[in-house]
């Protein structure tokens, strides 16, 4: 968990902590030294360097002690210094971490940066999924109604799968949503069919599901997706970032960007190599086991 001891920091802590009470698990929390250009280092002495890993350091050390005490969860502390979004994929990659939690900076919304970085560089190459949380407080409960954008992508199968596993997770409700591409109409909508197996196939698991499909608007689209979530009283978004439009593996789709970027509920973003990743929290939980060969094939259809 990447942190730089700001207010979205700490909701993104708490939000770790939910999370990992169920796993029974630990926090690594993640603090990067940006490396400056060469003017900055040339005024920078190796001294000065050496001063703020120390007050880094420390300042972890108590949030550490602090989180353990007040929450029973361990907390471990990284100091790193370099280029922030490669060193949290490297972090990722060799604690083999289940997911990231990063906060969202109001301040810094147009590009979303932390430590001065792109939270949405950190996500389109993330081998593990990204939780992107606002500063809205996070349920101590865990989540009770996910979001889940439903379109016509190959990838309807993964995301109703990983909805499935996280709604059991928490016995939470889903919400199916949709919006209908321009001069089509509900009935004659593959969109609507793929959404009735959807809801089927969540129902089928016994988890209450809602399906609503919106009709083109000059609402744009993402809107009309955040605008559901608060009407549903939605406290998770659950989207996949790639592939939408067919796009390259590392970029991250228009709709995608700004549901992240303008969401105030916590965004679970799951790219196809974190799709792939063999030790995110539910793929021992329900990858497809609890869906029977037939169920499956019928949304595949």
């Amino acid at each position: 968990m990447p942190y730089d001891f700001g207010p979205t920091s700490e909701i993104a802590l708490k939000e770790a902590v939910c999370i990992t009470k169920y796993l029974k698990g630990e926090i690594y929390v993640l603090s990067v030294i940006r490396k400056g250009d060469f003017f900055s280092q040339l005024f920078r002495s190796e001294k000065d360097n050496r001063r703020i890993q120390r007050e880094v350091r420390a300042k972890l050390k108590v949030l550490a002690t602090n989180t353990k005490k007040e929450t029973g969860v361990r907390v471990i502390t990284i100091v790193e210094e370099g280029n922030p979004v490669d060193v949290i994929h490297e972090q990722a990659d060799i604690l083999k971490a289940q997911y990231v939690i990063m906060g969202k900076n109001k301040e810094s919304k147009p590009d979303l940066n932390i430590f001065g970085t792109s939270i949405l560089q950190v996500i389109s190459e993330s081998p593990c999924p990204v939780i992107t949380v606002s500063d809205n407080p996070i349920l101590e409960c865990g989540f009770q109604n996910i979001v889940l954008p439903i379109d016509l992508t190959k990838q309807t199968l993964e995301k109703v799968s990983k909805a499935i596993a996280w709604a059991k997770y928490y016995k939470a409700n889903i919400h199916l949503v949709g919006v209908l591409s321009g001069g089509i109409s509900t009935t004659q909508s593959r969109l609507n069919l793929k959404m009735e197996k959807a809801k089927f196939v969540v129902e089928k698991e016994g988890i209450n599901c809602t399906a609503q499909l919106y009709e083109k608007s000059e609402e744009p689209v993402h809107r009309t997706i955040l605008n559901h979530a608060q009407k549903v009283n939605g406290d998770l978004l659950m989207i996949m970032t790639h592939q939408e439009l067919g796009v390259m593996d590392s970029y991250i789709g228009a709709i995608a960007q700004k549901m992240i970027k303008e969401s105030e509920i916590p965004v679970v973003s799951f790219t196809t190599r974190a799709v792939e990743h063999n030790n995110y929290f539910v793929s021992s939980f329900l990858p497809f086991e609890l869906l029977n060969t037939k169920e499956i094939k019928y949304l595949k259809g």
